[in-house]
Parts: C-alpha cells; sequence; structure tokens
C-alpha cells in the first residue's frame, strides 16, 4: 500500500505514476488555493500587500537555500549575500546599461549563480563545520566588495532600482499588481524546484546527502553534484533578491547581514529541511514572526516608554529564537513533518496506522 496517496487509489499507467498531484481532490484544493493567494490582496489591503509581497521574495530565497542545504546537505550560511548580488545586478545593469526589468531578472540568477558555483568549488574537499566558515567567508567578500567598489555599486549609500513598468496593459509600479507579478514568479521558481527534487539531479543530491561515498560508488559524481546545489541553489537566491529589491525600489548592503543568513537556516529548520512545503512555511512564519514583533512594540510604550524602540529589536530577536528553540526540542523535523503526518492519517482512513 503506498501511503502517499489515499486507500483505493492505483497507479495504472506511466503517466499517473509521474503526476504531482495524483488525486482530483489535491488538484481541486491546489487550484483553489492559487485562486485564494490571488483573491486575497483585495481583502488585505496596501498592509496585507506589504506582508504578501516580501514572503513571496523570501519563499524563493529559502526554496534556494533548501536546495543547497536541505537536499544536498551542505551548510551555508552566507545566502543572504546570494541575495544581495541579485538585488545589484539588476541595479547596476539599470543604471549603467539601460536595462528594463524583465531584462535584468534572468541576469539577477545568472550572476548569482555564477558566483555561488566558485564559492562552492571548497565543497568538492570540505564538509560540515569546515564548509560553513568557508560559505560564512564568501558573505564577507562579497559585503566587502560591494561596500567598496563604489564607482559601480555606490557603496555603503545604496542604490536605487526601477519596478518593472506597464506590460500588456498591467502597470505594475502599482504595490497590488507588483504582488501579482512577485506571486506568479514564486508559484513558477516553486513548481521548478518541485520537479528538480523529483528529477535525476535531485535524487543524486539526496543521495550525497545521505552518505557521498556510497553515492559515489553508485556512480554518481559527488563534485558536479555538490557544485550544482551551489549554483542552482543561488540562482533562486538571486532572483528573489530581484523581486524583493524591486518591491522596495532601493537596495543598500546592509539589507543582507550575516544575522539574516543564520534567520534563513534557523527557519528552515522551522520549516522542515528536505521539503518544498518546508520552505514556504519556514518563510511564512519568519515574515510573520517579524511583523508580530512590530506589532507589539506599541504595548511596550507604556511600560518603557522611550526605551521601547530598543526593546523592539530585543522582542524580535526573542520571538525567532524561541520558536526555533521550541521546534528543536518539540518538533526537530519541522513543519512539513506534522503536515506529513496529518495528511498521512487522512491517506491511511479507515485503517488506525
Amino acid at each position: 500500500m503506498n501511503i502517499n496517496r489515499p486507500c483505493g487509489t492505483f497507479d495504472r499507467n506511466y503517466f499517473q505514476a509521474k503526476e504531482l498531484y495524483r488525486t482530483p481532490l489535491r488538484k481541486t484544493l491546489l487550484a483553489l488555493f492559487i485562486i485564494a493567494m490571488y483573491v486575497i490582496p483585495f481583502v488585505v489591503g496596501e498592509y496585507g500587500i506589504s506582508i504578501l509581497t516580501p514572503i513571496c521574495a523570501f519563499t524563493i530565497g529559502m526554496l534556494g537555500l533548501q536546495i543547497i542545504t536541505g537536499y544536498a546537505g551542505q551548510i551555508s550560511i552566507g545566502h543572504a549575500a546570494f541575495m544581495g548580488i541579485g538585488m545589484y545586478t539588476v541595479a547596476i545593469l539599470q543604471k549603467y546599461f539601460g536595462f528594463s526589468f524583465w531584462l535584468a531578472l534572468p541576469f539577477s540568477g545568472l550572476v548569482a549563480m555564477a558566483v555561488g558555483i566558485i564559492f562552492g568549488i571548497p565543497a568538492l574537499r570540505m564538509k560540515g563545520l569546515y564548509l560553513a566558515f568557508a560559505t560564512l567567508a564568501a558573505h564577507f567578500v562579497i559585503v566587502y566588495v560591494i561596500s567598496n567598489w563604489r564607482s559601480v555599486t555606490n557603496g555603503t549609500d545604496g542604490m536605487y532600482m526601477s519596478r518593472p513598468g506597464v506590460l500588456f496593459g498591467i502597470d505594475f509600479t502599482d504595490d497590488r499588481n507588483y504582488y501579482f507579478l512577485a506571486l506568479t514568479v514564486t508559484a513558477i521558481m516553486t513548481y521548478l524546484a518541485t520537479n528538480l527534487a523529483r528529477t535525476k539531479l535531485g535524487r543524486a543530491l539526496v543521495a550525497v546527502r545521505d552518505n557521498d561515498i556510497a553515492a559515489e560508488l553508485m556512480g554518481i559524481n559527488v563534485g558536479t553534484t555538490k557544485v550544482l546545489a551551489f549554483g542552482i541553489g543561488c540562482f533562486f537566491a538571486g532572483v528573489s533578491g530581484a523581486i524583493g529589491g524591486a518591491y522596495y525600489e532601493y537596495v543598500n548592503v546592509e539589507w543582507f547581514g550575516l544575522d539574516d543568513s543564520i534567520w534563513y537556516l534557523g527557519f528552515l529548520v522551522v520549516g522542515g529541511f528536505g521539503s518544498i512545503f518546508g520552505a514556504i512555511a519556514g518563510a511564512v512564519v519568519w515574515k510573520v514572526m517579524d511583523e508580530l514583533s512590530t506589532l507589539v512594540t506599541p504595548l511596550t510604550e507604556a511600560l518603557l516608554g522611550g526605551a521601547a524602540f530598543y526593546a523592539s529589536a530585543a522582542f524580535s530577536l526573542l520571538f525567532y529564537s524561541l520558536i526555533i528553540i521550541t521546534f528543536l526540542v518539540f518538533e526537530p523535523r519541522g513543519i512539513s513533518h506534522r503536515w506529513e503526518m496529518i495528511k498521512r492519517s487522512y491517506r491511511l482512513h479507515p485503517f488506525p496506522y
């Protein structure tokens, strides 16, 4: 009996076995969810859009880190810096070469991918904590170059970016329309990441993560697989940075600090390693916690007075830390594992186990 689908549902041909969503119920629920995501901006207003759009950008970046760490098992502490590369790539191409956002968007991923492959080469000879320090060095190198290459990046003063203009009669300078763009790009990248996990390369990533020696004995080129993981993951990071930076129409080197890279890893634990749903859940929880910490700040003004400003940063760190510690203790496999358990109980019905 296959626990990946409800009892009584069997594959009768090869095409059914390849389907991503096998049952009509799952296809219907997916369609309803997509429709709801496109309708919700008309309900939540501008404030809701200001939360949903960054969630889309964070989700793309989290998918990239999931490919590197969750699937390939390569720890990366410099993921936020590669998002910064995507931001600055778009800003530089727009300012100096007159590129439109549409033309600069793929370059944001490709440039980040090229840099990711370069810094992923140490993965050929390193693993574990040593590889983590190598990616940490990559973060500082990238930030140093951006901060000091003032003739191109404008240093720590930042650069302005332009949103895409009017296309097919749709004005993407409007926040709602830009959310639709961000959501569409996120859906495409999620689809690509989901199918990547089902390909030969995706299975090779998991094999290298579980046991690289056994994977090599099975004929998998471990070195190439690790470097490809960094390249593909950084491509996602670059696109994520471009989508997020264009929303705010500005990019600054302070936007992708080392703490952001660490929180990416932390909330990937919350979402769940080795799961596309886990990457999405981690991004959503991160942004929701960020908004909650902001909303709590006014409540402290009566107690703390002017110190409430400094307390707001402490609340963010406190919320983030408590969430991650809670999941490490009570659900170390993340939200995705709990969700799989819920679905499994439905699939096995009416059997008790």
